[in-house]
């Protein structure tokens, strides 16, 4: 078998909160997947004649390992991390609004009305006791919930509405930005090689992980995301990471 390793693999996540598995999330499909040992020199210098500055004895002690994950693949759980974010539950039910009282700014400016993924179908604006025109006296975002004066208008500044409409329910994930520094996880990536199809599986059982880059929510490219952090050597392992290569037995 060639000792040329070229890697294809699944990567799996297992992140922790407080300690408790949230379960084993994969496979992903990755696009870098890196391990960095490292070491911290000591260098002990010599002040003799002839030798000054010149090391003596040298010798290195442990650095965390550093992994750095990056992906155009992102699972809630990754995305969270991205945003350093803590994860809630979206859960709009459906229901109606009934003469919301609302006051609209002057064109070109919205006002958000208490309630999203509203419905086209039964939606009535009035204005003193008489009803308004869609496209001529207002306009609106029926998914975000929002409504403005439509230009040249009869709805000036400061104009009081009524609004009353239909709301759809929402189901989904928030998550709630820059509230949450790392995400602890088990990382797992079975890797074979394209060459040989020999195994190459890298273990961590914890490392601790947070983003290096910003998310362009705007690239020209798909979304991409960097998460790096340090192997942590937990108690009962032998090391901070393993990478096995295990031989398979044909019977």
């Amino acid at each position: 078998m060639s000792d040329t390793i070229h890697l294809s693999g699944d990567f799996y996540i297992e992140p922790f909160v407080n300690g408790v598995s949230g379960g084993i999330i994969g496979p992903i499909d990755v696009d870098s997947l890196q391990v960095k040992p490292d070491a911290n020199k000591i260098s002990v210098l010599s002040k003799r004649i002839g030798r000054y500055g010149q090391p003596r004895e040298t010798y290195f002690t442990a650095k965390p390992a550093i992994i750095t994950i990056k992906t155009t693949e992102i699972p809630p759980v990754m995305l969270a991390a991205a945003f350093m974010a803590e994860s809630e539950s979206i859960n709009q039910g459906s229901g109606s609004l009934t003469d919301e009282a609302v006051t609209l700014p002057a064109y070109p400016k919205w006002v958000s009305l208490s309630k999203t993924n509203l419905a086209s179908t039964g939606l009535t604006v009035t204005k003193d006791a008489a009803p308004l025109v869609l496209n001529t006296d207002f306009e609106i975002n029926y998914a975000l919930g929002m409504i403005r004066a439509a230009a040249n208008g009869s709805v000036k500044d400061g104009g009081a509405v009524t609004v009353s409409a239909t709301y759809n329910a929402v189901t989904g994930t928030r998550m709630n930005g820059n509230v949450q520094p790392d995400v602890k996880a088990r990382l797992i990536l079975d890797g074979e090689s394209i060459i040989d199809g020999k195994k190459t599986i890298l273990r961590v059982p914890q490392a601790s992980l947070s983003p290096t880059d910003a998310v362009d929510f705007m690239s020209d490219n798909p979304m991409e995301i960097t998460l790096e952090g340090e192997c942590i050597f937990v108690d009962g392992e032998t090391a901070a990471y393993y990478v096995e290569q295990p031989e398979e037995t044909v019977a």
